[in-house]
């Protein structure tokens, strides 16, 4: 597989160009929803 750098300085790989802006929006909104979850279920102390 090809792999090339973003101004950023990490590589990717080229198959993160065939995602669609669809596909990052829904997999960033489910990565907020797990760490709100492990947010609320963390035990606190009052």
């Amino acid at each position: 597989m090809m792999k090339f750098a973003i101004a950023g300085g990490f590589a990717v790989g080229v198959y993160h160009q065939n995602e669609s802006q669809l596909e990052r929006l829904t997999r960033q909104l489910r990565n907020i929803g797990k760490w709100f979850k492990d947010t609320l279920n963390q035990r606190g102390e009052p």
